[in-house]
């Protein structure tokens, strides 16, 4: 008798498309909301200033201020390398800079949180921006994703808004440590395995 006679074909079937694509709709959306949890707002993101004053036309000044003011975060708090190579690696050829001996990501955009209290004066608040980059290495987890310093994602690079945990706008303290060749990838890693359940 051939071993192919001895194989359960009713085990091997697929479940009926109704049913498991049920269970998995389901599995998202409670999936996203213990990653998101009650703490969550919207962040708003753009590349520069100018993107920000087309969605915030009444307030260029307070656009600029928030990107210089997210940029001077970033060069303070953004993952350092010793050699060129090593941040190009994590990051993709041409998007890391010399800064203070040390290269780093380039900033490739900031974030805003919605406003929080009845006294706000705009609907975003600009005085709590947030750099990003993203990474164009295929062999990093941030590859084309938003990512911030810290390693935390916030979504495709296409995207303008995000839900985001409040946690996302408190400053980082310090500057960050010098990595080696893949260093980020591990911490991006490391991150997004850590903030499944909260």
């Amino acid at each position: 008798m051939k071993r192919s006679g001895n194989i359960d074909l009713q085990k091997m079937r697929k479940a009926p498309a109704g049913v498991s694509n049920g269970v998995k709709f389901s599995a998202v959306i409670a999936g996203s909301w213990l990653l998101t949890g009650c703490d969550s707002q919207d962040g708003f993101i753009y590349r520069d200033a100018q993107e920000c004053t087309l969605d915030n036309p009444t307030q260029p000044i307070q656009c600029e201020s928030a990107y210089r003011r997210a940029l001077s975060d970033w060069n303070r708090e953004a993952p350092r390398y010793s050699r060129m190579q090593d941040c190009e690696y994590d990051f993709g050829y041409g998007d890391c800079r010399n800064y203070q001996n040390h290269f780093i990501p380039l900033l490739a955009g900031f974030m805003l949180g919605e406003a929080v209290g009845q006294d706000a004066e705009y609907d975003i608040d600009f005085d709590r921006p947030r750099g990003l980059t993203r990474s164009r290495s295929h062999r990093s987890p941030a590859y084309l994703k938003w990512v911030g310093a810290s390693g935390d994602l916030y979504g495709d690079y296409g995207k303008r808004k995000v839900s985001v945990s409040s946690k996302a706008f408190k400053p980082t303290k310090g500057s960050s440590k010098v990595l080696g060749r893949g260093g980020f990838g591990k911490t991006v890693s490391s991150r997004a395995s850590s903030s499944w359940g909260g």
